[in-house]
């Protein structure tokens, strides 16, 4: 496409189109991969295989053949098939700081197109998805099984309708929709030393934040970039106990590390309790508990969800309660601008219109001072100045001046 000719004879190209073609990429996931390595998005090999590995069209329906847009450095939606702009979930893998074998939760799950992505890095593992459409969450299962990825598993239920004593924790989590308030209470499923990444509302916005859980109640964050999002919508039943579990895996001496302090501290302590002569369980075989007893007891049977508030500790300042933080109301914002915008206009209406008092009574004393410098004297309503004092002070010392003065600046006549 031709640019614009400006006054000063360059060729430029106007800012929106160089956007758009800043954000064009090509009609191929490798062209569109290759846009994200260019442009610095992806930095990190691993992460690079993995977008390369998993193409971004095939995760929407229904889409027509040669359709580039899908391709596009852009957010796509199609009906609540959606998309975000993929120069943000690599940003997001690359803080979510993925390993082999980690656990993952994603919170708005959609296409499953960043579950797949994550499952190229984290492997085979404990690997959920929730959203609220069914017939969404359908369409993810089906991709994902395609790719042979049947391990991961999505679930149609609100968040917020999550039982967060019993769900298992999760070494990485990424949150589709804006997290703020109450919603902040997600954050524990995370297990400490766990990550969570995605849109979180503050006290001056929205931001992509990384997570990092240093203990039950503390973490650590940093504000990424700020976006705009929606709001993780609200329990239909608010009033009711959260009751949906996510299923945990079971125990194994090989995942025995990955589950809860409370649940660790059980098998240890009924282990012990095997090796002591007057113990009831001293009758009952170790590999009995081992092989059967451990496993079919529940992960979270001895953990229970921290009553103790959030506290943050936002690019290492000081701690303070994270409650304090997710109560900005885009909406109160709004209305908030709006009435300071109205009271400057307000000013700016008193200003103009004292201004345009001074410059009319301005043009009224020129034109006395025209007719009669007298009058145009008498007519100044204002402070009297140094200049005019001194007039008078002169009309005081030599009458004949004054008299001159009240006769239109003429001398008087006998």
């Amino acid at each position: 496409a031709r640019g614009c000719q400006c006054s000063q004879g360059v060729i430029t190209v106007p800012l929106l189109f160089r956007r758009l073609l800043d954000r064009s990429t090509g009609y191929t996931n490798d062209s569109l991969v290759a846009h994200l390595v260019e442009t610095g998005a992806i930095t990190q090999g691993h992460i690079e295989a993995a977008f390369r590995a998993v193409d971004r069209g095939k995760f929407l329906p229904n889409l027509e053949e040669g359709t580039s847009e899908v391709y596009d450095d852009a957010p796509v939606r199609f009906g609540h098939f959606h998309m975000s702009q993929p120069s943000l979930y690599a940003e997001a893998v690359a803080n979510l700081d993925l390993r082999r074998g980690l656990s993952f939760l994603n919170v708005g799950s959609g296409t499953g197109y960043l579950s797949s992505i994550v499952a190229e890095i984290a492997g085979p593992g404990l690997h959920h998805g929730v959203d609220l459409y069914s017939d969404l969450l359908d369409h993810a299962q089906e991709m994902l099984h395609v790719q042979k990825k049947e391990y991961i598993q999505f679930f149609e239920v609100n968040a917020h309708d999550l039982d967060l004593v019993m769900c298992p924790r999760y070494d990485r989590m990424y949150l589709g929709a804006c997290a703020g308030g109450q919603s902040k209470r997600l954050l524990a499923l995370l297990q400490v030393g766990g990550i969570a990444v995605g849109p979180f509302e503050t006290s001056s916005g929205q931001y992509i934040r990384r997570v990092l859980r240093t203990s039950e109640t503390t973490f650590d964050v940093k504000n990424l970039k700020q976006v705009s999002f929606g709001r993780l919508l609200p329990s239909e039943e608010p009033m009711r106990r959260p009751s949906f579990v996510l299923p945990s895996p079971p125990w194994t001496p090989s995942t025995h590390a990955a589950h809860s302090k409370g649940f660790r501290s059980a098998v240890r302590e009924v282990l012990l309790c095997t090796t002591h002569v007057n113990s009831p369980a001293h009758i009952v075989p170790r590999d009995i508990f081992v092989k059967h007893v451990f496993g079919f007891m529940h992960p979270r049977w001895f953990s229970s969800a921290t009553e103790a508030p959030f506290r943050e500790r936002l690019d290492g300042a000081e701690e303070q309660p994270m409650d304090d933080e997710g109560t900005y109301d885009e909406d109160s914002a709004r209305l908030q601008v709006l009435r300071t915008l109205a009271m400057f206009a307000r000013q700016q209406r008193d200003l103009e219109a004292q201004e345009s008092d001074d410059a009319v009574r301005s043009r009224i004393q020129s034109l006395f001072r025209m007719l009669n410098p007298n009058l145009g004297h008498m007519a100044h309503t204002g402070p009297d100045s140094d200049e005019e004092d001194a007039e008078e002070s002169a009309a005081e010392r030599n009458p004949s001046t004054a008299e001159g003065r009240l006769n239109g600046g003429y001398p008087a006549t006998g």
